[in-house]
């Protein structure tokens, strides 16, 4: 009898400790898996964290970072992010299961935004996406967003993208299945790769204001004399290579001086910007215009002849002496003088050319102060 007694039990203890081992086991691997993903999260996280800090292109990186997002988290399926416009409005930039293109046509106010349900600055889970975009979203907005699919969510994680303690964006990720929520983990996740987005965000900003200014006029947004210069060579090698036509044309303001003198500065400055404005409004975006410094500028007017120019010109003159220039109930015409040589007619030296337009100009300039 005891060693029967004494097998069951035994047997019992045997089972119950396999079943022990079995769970261990189990714990294990279980415990070895959340390793490997965790560790796979980490990876990524670090893959965009290294490549998004070298990115000097606004849309690359963000586009980046949501197709990365998808990545890391298991939970979710599409994604996108927002921008705040001079407006203070938020466009689609960025989308990952969206189209961006039908999308960045809708414009949101904040309060449209899951951010109205924090103060801005704080990320939040979203657990009922529907009902806060049914009642908060405008009928026409909800309508489009509704069309493009961009409503089928069930949770999302919504975390604002900051610049120097500035809201600047909005991230979004979302699940689009039900019962299927996101975590504190996860918000916690969200946040650290936001941090390193705005990060990489503010590079990116300062490499564009960098090359902006290192390319434009910071009054007139015209090219800068030397990146014109730049622009000009590249243009002119393509002309004689291809045998190609094109004028150049400096213009000079001829009573800037005297509004300068007796109005000030910032008269000045009104004239230069309202000058520039007209010659942008008035130039075919294929050509060129550049300042050239103080109120003179320089135009490369592409597969153009002599007397086109001179049309166009006239066209100009008579459009600004049609709409004078009003600063403090004052209000005064804008006149210029020009002139203009042609490749290859006048010269096939790029130098040249700049200094044959240039002693027309000025002969331009005599002939009017003698009329």
């Amino acid at each position: 009898m005891y060693p029967a007694l004494t097998s069951i039990i035994l047997g019992f203890l045997c089972f119950y400790k396999l079943k022990i081992i079995d769970q261990n086991i189990k714990n294990m691997l279980h415990v070895n898996k959340e390793m490997e993903k965790y560790n796979e999260m980490k990876d990524v996280m670090l893959q965009i964290s290294n490549s998004i800090i070298h990115m000097k292109n606004m849309d690359e990186l963000l586009q980046l970072f949501v197709d990365s997002i998808v990545q890391i988290f298991d939970k979710a399926d599409t994604a996108s992010i927002l921008i705040k416009n001079d407006d203070g409005l938020f466009e689609y930039k960025a989308v990952h299961g969206f189209d961006l293109d039908k999308l960045s046509e809708i414009k949101l106010s904040i309060d449209e935004t899951f951010l109205a349900s924090t103060n801005y600055k704080k990320s939040i889970i979203i657990k009922n996406p529907k009902l806060f975009n049914y009642n908060n979203i405008k009928k026409y907005h909800y309508n489009l967003l509704t069309n493009q699919h961009a409503l089928d969510i069930k949770s999302t994680i919504c975390t604002p993208i900051l610049i120097d303690d500035q809201l600047y964006g909005i991230i979004n990720v979302d699940s689009i299945y039900q019962n299927v929520f996101f975590t504190k983990e996860d918000l916690a996740i969200m946040e650290y790769l936001a941090g390193q987005l705005s990060v990489s965000m503010k590079n990116v900003l300062l490499f564009e204001k960098t090359l902006f200014l290192s390319r434009y006029d910071g009054l007139t947004k015209l090219y800068h004399r030397h990146y014109f210069d730049e622009l000009y060579n590249n243009i002119f090698e393509r002309a004689k290579r291809y045998n190609e036509k094109f004028c150049l044309c400096i213009i000079d303001l001829n009573n800037f001086k005297q509004i300068n003198d007796k109005y000030g500065h910032l008269a000045g400055d009104l004239v230069i910007q309202y000058f520039s404005d007209m010659l942008k409004k008035h130039v075919r975006a294929s050509d060129l215009i550049g300042r050239f410094g103080g109120d003179e500028f320089i135009l490369l007017f592409i597969n153009t002849d002599k007397k086109q120019v001179q049309k166009k010109l006239a066209s100009l003159s008579k459009i600004i002496s049609q709409n004078p220039l009003s600063y403090e109930n004052n209000k005064f015409y804008v006149q210029f003088s020009y002139g203009i040589s042609s490749f290859p007619e006048d010269s096939i030296d790029h130098k040249a050319l700049i200094k044959i337009a240039d002693s027309r100009m000025y002969k331009h300039k005599i002939s009017k102060k003698n009329m």
